[in-house]
């Protein structure tokens, strides 16, 4: 118990001793600025592919997915066979 009381002093002594020292920054000014980029145009063009899945019953989902220019052809797959996914009912079949 004696040993437990000293720890606790100590303890006690060392977060007093550091917090004393302790100095708090100042706050700095933030620097914020606010600009708008200007497009060259390739920006407003957007793709579309269609995507043909077989289910498990032999039913051909047409899928057509729209990305903004520049979308690679895996990530519009993805989103394609993400979609498909979600529309199956528990025998693989598209509802």
């Amino acid at each position: 118990m004696k040993r437990i009381i000293i720890a606790i002093a100590c303890l006690a002594v060392g977060f007093s001793a550091y917090a004393a020292d302790s100095n708090t920054p100042t706050a700095h000014p933030k620097n914020i600025s606010v600009g708008t980029k200007k497009s060259e145009g390739k920006d407003f063009f957007r793709i579309q592919r269609t995507y043909l899945i077989e289910d498990a019953c032999g039913q051909i989902i047409y899928v057509y997915v729209s990305a903004p220019h520049g979308t690679s052809n895996t990530v519009m797959y993805d989103c394609a066979y993400d979609y498909v996914m979600g529309c199956l009912n528990s025998n693989g079949c598209y509802q």
